[in-house]
């Protein structure tokens, strides 16, 4: 229960900052409706070249598969990593790693905060805004409202281990970038930024079904009518690979702490 009040009292923090300052919810709104506008207007006309449905789903369902993506983007968990590089080369995190608080945790919680106000504000606005132009999707909402909260909460876990694990590389490599590059360019992929997982070729849908870089946006699956049948086996692949970045994320961090020690003594 402290660890819970812990959690929630760091991340209000980082949040209050974000709130005072407006700048970042200005640009955050700004860098959503860029988008959505562009791949909106351009996806309307691909749409209406193919009689309104590609591979048996249609624009409004593609849309908000895509709106819910972009507005995970705005939780910003891919700068983890590079929070982590800049206070290993400032000499910062071996201060933090010698605190009773665990160091990534409070890094998690930091990047939460400083992304879920943003993230709440278009979300919400957002979803509204959806709703009056584009309409509702037909979902089942018992299985949809549980199981969206499951797997955007699970998706987030999962894609904080994956961005830490790149940000610790940085006490062994002078520069991590190139990892997150390639690393993020696999979950916008696969997530569905660049094309809806609905206009996958096949292997292409069985890679971001199976891979972890596509489990953590499962959310944007929501809406999907084959997500009342798939959802399960998506919760399921969730906490596998979390299980699996868990194990080699706590690795990772033990050889960090490790060097770091060293370098201190």
């Amino acid at each position: 229960m402290k660890k819970i009040k812990f959690a929630i009292t760091v991340i209000k923090i980082f949040m209050k900052n974000q709130i005072q300052d407006k700048t970042n919810l200005i640009l955050d709104v700004f860098n959503m409706v860029s988008r959505c506008l562009i791949v909106f207007l351009l996806y309307a006309y691909i749409f209406k070249l193919n009689n309104g449905t590609i591979n048996g789903v249609d624009y409004k369902t593609t849309m908000w598969s895509m709106f819910i993506y972009f507005g995970l983007m705005i939780l910003n968990i891919r700068r983890l990593d590079n929070i982590i590089m800049t206070e290993v080369k400032s000499g910062n995190v071996e201060m933090f790693m010698n605190k009773p608080t665990s160091y990534l945790l409070i890094s998690f919680y930091k990047v939460l905060g400083q992304g879920l106000f943003s993230f709440l504000f278009i979300s919400l606005l957002g979803s509204i805004i959806m709703a009056l132009f584009v309409g509702i999707p037909n979902l089942n909402l018992s299985i949809f409202i549980p199981t969206f909260i499951i797997t955007l909460f699970l998706g987030q876990i999962l894609g904080l281990m994956i961005y830490a694990i790149i940000g610790l590389m940085a006490f062994f490599i002078q520069d991590i970038r190139p990892i997150h590059w390639i690393v993020d360019k696999f979950v916008m992929i696969l997530g569905g930024s660049y094309l809806p997982i609905s206009m996958f070729p096949p292997f292409m849908k069985a890679i971001a079904f199976l891979s972890p870089f596509g489990a953590i946006n499962f959310a944007s699956s929501t809406v999907y009518e084959t997500w009342n049948n798939e959802f399960i086996i998506r919760i399921a692949i969730q906490i596998i690979w979390i299980i699996i970045f868990y194990i080699l994320l706590k690795f990772v961090y033990n050889k960090t702490k490790e060097k770091a020690m060293i370098n201190g003594g």
